[in-house]
């Protein structure tokens, strides 16, 4: 018998979260069905970006709050010792885990967004008309000029969150953004001080500055190989963040 994997222990682990969670999912998962059923057509002045926009929402935030509760019980005792005598490896759970919160939170969302959306324009005949309500062509909701980015930043925010998850013990949410914000400043003043140590020696007037900035972005935007390396650090980034959490995950089993 594989001791490392088996499918059969990830059934089991499924049928364990849907048997102790069916509740307050079904009841979250209805919100968002409701949410992208009526929101987008009750909103004054709705556009086509309305959807789209509501469900990045939902989806970035709704995923980080998500995520950073996927490892919630283990930080107390009691779910702790429930969570270690699991039948089933390390890999296995963290592996469950990280699926559910990155794979089967985005694709129920997905199928909530299409039928939310479709079920508010069976409804369109039984609104009065002051309420101005619409259908919505499924083929605009989802603008495919950002699909890229999108997935790259839903990427980042699952593995900061999933690590957050395990390393925070209570509000791990609100103290993963609060961390995100604090890194973001240090990351700011870190750059400043290199911009005025690279540009304040050899002209530190505003225009030559500006000048400078718009030509370094330039030359960024249309390199190949700098696109080519923002892949490679996202790459790392994320290989990075799924690892250490491995390892903090083990360490909270042992």
């Amino acid at each position: 018998m594989n001791s490392l994997f088996s499918f059969h222990r990830i059934k089991l682990l499924a049928i364990r979260y849907l048997t102790e969670h069916w509740r307050r999912e079904v009841i979250s998962l209805s919100a968002f069905f409701i949410a992208f059923a009526f929101i987008p057509r009750l909103i004054s002045g709705p556009s086509e970006n309305v959807s789209p926009i509501l469900f990045g929402a939902i989806l970035l935030l709704g995923g980080a709050r998500f995520t950073a509760r996927i490892f919630h019980e283990i930080h107390h005792p009691s779910g702790g010792m429930h969570y270690v005598h699991i039948p089933a490896s390390r890999w296995e759970k963290f592996l469950f885990n990280g699926v559910l919160s990155l794979l089967c939170y985005p694709v129920a969302c997905l199928l909530l967004y299409y039928g939310g959306t479709l079920f508010g324009n069976l409804l369109e005949f039984v609104m009065p008309s002051f309420l101005n309500y619409r259908v919505i062509e499924l083929s605009s909701l989802l603008p495919k000029q950002n699909i890229e980015e999108f997935v790259i930043q839903l990427l980042l925010y699952h593995a900061i969150f999933f690590l957050g998850s395990l390393f925070f013990k209570n509000h791990p949410t609100t103290k993963t953004f609060l961390s995100i914000i604090l890194f973001g400043f240090a990351i700011s003043l870190v750059e400043i001080f290199l911009a005025k140590i690279i540009w304040g020696g050899i002209d530190s007037s505003p225009d030559s500055i500006e000048v400078k900035v718009v030509f370094f972005t330039q030359m960024i935007q249309n390199s190949t190989l700098a696109s080519f390396i923002n892949y490679l650090i996202t790459t790392i980034v994320l290989l990075f963040f799924w690892i250490v959490s491995y390892l903090k995950f083990r360490e909270k089993q042992v």
